[in-house]
């Protein structure tokens, strides 16, 4: 199984901070690409009848040493005839959603290679959307984090189409509790962003660690962009962290200074002065002057209701 090569110089790191690696993927960089496809007993017995059916057998119980099937290795060397051979024989069967050893179907691979015919091929033929792979990732996280907006459209399909599929794609949450539009948010992909929100993303749907919303991201992120697409989206303006930190409150406090009047714009008012703040002496966490005076932004690992300092 190899591992990932080290994100080259200038690349963004990956929001989630999974592990990457792959099995059949990652012989693509030199040489060959991952294993070989399986050949037909045809091609080593001197018998032109051989039997077809005996061909098909061993094919569809090929197996490599990290779990890809032939069904992967089809969609890794991009063999188009091959692939459509397999799901003429196994259209709507659970073959199409066998994961190799690291969680992985032929869908997550198609998405990752950005291969977006293969994952219409795939998708038509009945391969599950909703799988996750060993980072808790379905298919369209893949398409979000690998900045694939072809597959993301082929993933969730024509509009009134299979609705309820549509929305738990959307909806899903990896194992670090990112929905898709989290991660094209932290991506700063705007095209993303809105095919997401025009394909019913939730604009307000906060991560689980400190409550942040698409929009709190936005700001941390400093993509003046993303943030104003969501606002124009339905994006709710003043959504408060688990702390009460709003988006403003963050993007004051950071570099781009766009984002501050861009919030403004769009509703976010400013908490009360740290002077009558003080002067008051109210530090309750009803009004933004209060915990939003502290140095930590966000400091609230909450454990059975209770603030944990990080």
């Amino acid at each position: 199984m190899a591992a990932a090569a080290p994100a080259a110089p200038g690349e963004a790191k990956r929001p989630e901070g999974d592990e990457w690696c792959d099995s059949g993927l990652g012989s693509l960089g030199e040489g060959p690409p991952g294993p070989p496809l399986p050949a037909s007993p045809a091609a080593e017995s001197s018998d032109p009848l051989a039997d077809p059916a005996a061909w098909l057998r061993h094919v569809l119980s090929f197996v490599t040493e990290d779990g890809d099937t032939a069904l992967h290795l089809a969609v890794i060397h991009e063999h188009e005839e091959f692939l459509e051979s397999i799901l003429r024989h196994t259209e709507r069967s659970p073959y199409l959603d066998l994961q190799n050893d690291l969680g992985q179907s032929a869908l997550h691979i198609a998405v990752v290679l950005g291969l977006a015919g293969a994952v219409r091929r795939l998708r038509a033929a009945g391969a599950g959307a909703a799988l996750r792979e060993r980072g808790g990732h379905t298919p369209l996280h893949l398409a979000c984090r690998e900045g694939h907006p072809a597959c993301a459209r082929a993933l969730l399909g024509d509009p009134g189409k299979d609705e309820e599929e549509r929305r738990a794609q959307l909806d899903s949450v990896n194992y670090d509790g990112y929905t898709p539009l989290h991660i094209a948010v932290l991506r700063r992909d705007l095209e993303l962003v809105q095919l997401l929100l025009r394909a019913g993303a939730d604009p307000d749907q906060p991560e689980p660690s400190c409550g942040r919303s698409p929009l709190h991201l936005a700001v941390e992120a400093q993509s003046p962009e993303v943030a104003e697409c969501l606002l124009r989206g339905g994006a709710r303006p003043d959504p408060r962290t688990f702390s009460g930190y709003t988006p403003l409150y963050s993007a004051r406090r950071r570099p781009e200074p766009r984002l501050p009047p861009l919030l403004r714009r769009f509703g976010a008012r400013d908490p009360p002065s740290s002077d009558s703040s003080d002067s008051s002496g109210d530090s309750s966490g009803d009004s933004e002057g209060g915990p939003e005076d502290s140095a930590d932004e966000y400091d609230d690992i909450v454990i059975n209701s209770k603030r944990c300092p990080a």
